[in-house]
């Protein structure tokens, strides 16, 4: 299996799941203007949307950072790439499993 621009999290499920939407949707957002989705293959900080029957958390900025990528046949909604630890949150956050 190949690399798919997916993202997954505990909020909106594991990447390389079944679609996201409505329930969730991601996008990438310029880190000093979040209203503004950066353009396919630019970086940018990764905004989640999530919406369940008992949740709703509306345009969350995650603290991660990532190139946007357009849809593909196989998942066919925005995706990203080189998902990282947002630059200026590098030093305080802890990684693991939470």
């Amino acid at each position: 299996m190949g690399a798919y621009p997916t993202y997954g999290n505990t909020l909106m499920g594991l990447a390389m799941h079944k679609p996201p939407s409505p329930r969730a949707m991601i996008e990438v957002v310029d880190a000093e203007a979040p209203d503004r989705v950066v353009p396919y293959g630019q970086p940018g900080r990764v905004r989640l949307t999530t919406l369940t029957r008992e949740f709703f958390m509306p345009r969350f900025l995650e603290r991660d950072e990532a190139e946007r990528e357009p849809p593909c046949s196989m998942y066919p909604w925005d995706g990203v790439r080189n998902v990282r630890p947002f630059a200026r949150l590098r030093a305080k956050v802890v990684e693991g499993v939470y």
